[in-house]
């Protein structure tokens, strides 16, 4: 059976996470505690909570070793990758996938003016998604790192989906069109050692 971990509470996560609920698998949900789930989606996951900045945080989380998906948005995304690797390090765990969810932005790709809703200081928030890019890639297994555009509670659309390097126009896209794209990466795979914009 597969096993499944979301990292983050987030929208973006609950839809991952009630998405890969409908199928025979094993869902872990791990949060910080100022997160909460609906009661509907807390009977279909795992529930795990604690400071994602800390490593043993994660020791319960890891074990199978899951196919990851991280929801985490805002900042400290960084610190939280930092304790999340120690984890994998010293448990001496391969991770099959990775998802990390990111923002459009972290490589000056856009063309027009980005919203980061709840994001004070950009600057530094841009550097640290960077660096939590970094960590991952460095990490040595399949990942994909995922850069939608600004997030919307709108209806799902097909995606359009530009590859590192090119340019992204500022706009919109829905959660959930960010995460059916999610999901079909960490079910079937493919865009191995790629960021992906998405609008």
């Amino acid at each position: 059976m597969t096993t499944y971990l979301i990292i983050g509470a987030n929208r973006v996560g609950q839809l991952v996470a009630r998405q890969l609920a409908t199928e025979s698998a094993t869902v872990r949900l791990l949060h910080d505690g100022k997160e909460t789930l609906p009661s509907d989606l807390a009977t279909q996951v795992t529930e795990l909570t604690g400071d994602l900045t800390q490593e043993a945080t994660y020791t319960a989380a890891l074990q199978d070793q899951p196919i990851i998906f991280s929801a985490l948005t805002g900042m400290d995304v960084d610190l939280a990758f930092e304790a999340l690797f120690d984890a994998q390090y010293h448990q001496r765990l391969t991770f099959q996938r990775f998802v990390m969810l990111s923002t459009a932005g972290v490589d000056q790709e856009v063309t027009g003016d980005l919203a980061y809703p709840g994001i004070t200081d950009v600057a530094e928030y841009l550097k640290q998604q960077r660096y939590a890019a970094k960590l991952v890639d460095e990490a040595e297994f399949p990942y994909t790192i995922l850069r939608p555009v600004t997030l919307a509670d709108s209806p799902r659309r097909d995606p359009q989906i530009i590859k590192e390097g090119a340019a992204v126009p500022a706009g919109t896209v829905s959660r959930e069109t960010v995460a059916q794209v999610a999901v079909s990466l960490l079910q079937a795979g493919g865009a191995d050692y790629q960021s992906l914009a998405i609008c």
